[in-house]
């Protein structure tokens, strides 16, 4: 367990809490605004269309509305407005839902969809918010998000029981909260200590059978507007919540197995942010490089899914759960979008059959679509345990290598692996495509936005650091 004695170190809570409140926008380097510019671009984008494709977003969101409230915060693409933590849920029970988002792969979770929504409707709600201002907050939200994940990574050797995202996403929605309002330090060391009475959530939200999981950026993004807005009007929560000895965060929650190192060294001088990846695909991350080796075996060998007889997907442990065979005969099929999106012969069939991923995968009718069906019943799962070197507990890359085989029509066979999959921080996605991500999203929102409006919060966000006001951005996507 850790202890500390008068001569430890500054307790990290404060330590984090004095970068968040001391953090200037000229004190970030460039690389880091950039890639925090493309994450709020990509964040909004994922948000616009989600309840359109998962209905099962709808009463969650419908319940806010119909609470009413206090008309400062704008839900996303439904014409309303609602108290600012209401509109933060509201806007992020929609972030992951369509496993589209931005994450960092060594902390193993989602970031943008915790820190972004709770900001946004903050920022809307004091008003005056600069784009400058607005990217500092995000930022450090980001930072101190990514740098809680890695912490906790580096000392587990196996998934579970908590789901980080949820525990610690807590942290990194007050903390951009916290930063657009202007607290001081201490008033964030004690927000934090108010966010910490909502941390919980463990890896059952992950269930097949449960349409919760992508949901749970809402709760997050609630509970740091609350725990923000708490600390601004003098309500005091415990301070050094993440180190206090045995009732602290790490004690409680990890068995006091944390990296503190990776933490707090080098905060404000070396930024984690940095290594964001951007999804490419919407589905699981571990499915990833299986899609990226079926398209690059497509590409490279000019086929197409009309060619391919037989499909072999080389799997480790880490990955076998996640490549349940399907037989359409047997009644072995996802039921589930979330079913679908975590199978990894759905996916590779999805891009044997169609050459891309994309949406409409993953809608009931994608689900049943014959022609997937058929393709995914020709993939067979075999084992390679070479597939787990890279493991949980290794610096970098976080996703097992895919491995992809193919027999085509007169017997040839092709095989492919890819390591590092298009949109991994060590193969970025490029800017333009994440553009275009963020135009193919807002096509599919609930209320259409019109093209100009489009482009103009395009190159509002991309030249963020110019706009005076945030509120100009989240009325053309209101």
């Amino acid at each position: 367990m850790h202890k500390q004695s008068d001569s430890a170190p500054e307790e990290a809570t404060r330590t984090l809490s004095r970068f968040i409140a001391e953090a200037d926008y000229a004190q970030l380097p460039a690389v880091v605004t950039e890639r925090v510019k493309h994450s709020i671009l990509d964040t909004l984008g994922i948000i616009m269309p989600a309840s359109v494709l998962m209905p099962d977003l709808t009463a969650a969101i419908d319940l806010r509305i119909e609470a009413g409230g206090k008309e400062e915060s704008s839900i996303l693409a439904y014409g309303v407005k609602a108290p600012c933590w209401e509109a933060a849920f509201a806007n992020g029970v929609r972030g992951h839902a369509l496993d589209y988002a931005d994450g960092h792969l060594e902390a193993v979770f989602r970031i943008g969809i915790s820190v972004i929504p709770g900001a946004l409707a903050i920022a809307e709600r004091i008003g005056g918010v600069s784009g400058k201002a607005f990217i500092t907050a995000v930022a450090t939200g980001e930072e101190i998000l990514c740098r809680l994940g890695i912490s906790v990574a580096r000392k587990r050797k196996t998934m579970g029981p908590w789901h980080s995202g949820i525990l610690l996403g807590n942290f990194g929605a007050t903390a951009s909260a916290a930063k657009v309002l202007g607290l001081n330090a201490d008033q964030t060391d004690r927000a934090f200590g108010i966010a910490f009475l909502q941390t919980g959530g463990t890896e059952t939200t992950t269930a097949p059978d449960s349409n919760i999981r992508g949901m749970y950026g809402g709760f997050v993004s609630q509970t740091g507007v609350l725990a923000a807005l708490m600390s601004q009007r003098g309500i005091l929560g415990p301070k050094g919540c993440l180190e206090s000895p045995e009732n602290g965060l790490f004690d409680a929650y990890y068995r006091g197995l944390y990296d503190r190192e990776a933490l707090i060294d080098q905060l404000g001088a070396r930024y984690e942010v940095e290594n964001l990846s951007f999804k490419p695909w919407p589905a699981c991350a571990f499915t990833h490089p299986y899609i990226g080796a079926m398209l690059d075996l497509l590409a490279e060998n000019k086929l197409s899914g009309e060619d391919i007889e037989e499909i072999d997907v080389y799997v480790g442990k880490i990955n076998w759960a996640l490549c349940e065979p399907i037989d359409p005969d047997q009644g072995k099929v996802p039921t589930t979008t979330n079913d679908a999106k975590r199978s990894i012969p759905f996916n590779v069939a999805v891009a044997a059959a169609r050459g891309k991923v994309s949406f409409g995968d993953f809608t009931a009718e994608g689900l049943r679509d014959p022609e997937l069906l058929k393709m995914a019943k020709k993939v067979r799962r075999l084992s390679d345990p070479e597939l787990d070197a890279d493991n949980f507990a290794k610096e970098g890359s976080q996703l097992p290598p895919g491995k992809v085989g193919v027999k085509v029509k007169g017997g040839k066979r092709y095989i492919k692996q890819v390591s590092v999959p298009y949109g991994h921080h060590l193969n970025p996605v490029k800017g333009p495509d994440i553009v275009e991500k963020f135009r193919d999203c807002v096509a599919f929102s609930p209320r259409p936005i019109p093209a100009a409006d489009r482009e103009r919060v395009i190159d509002m966000i991309l030249h963020l650091e110019e706009v005076p006001d945030i509120r100009e951005i989240i009325r053309l996507l209101a």
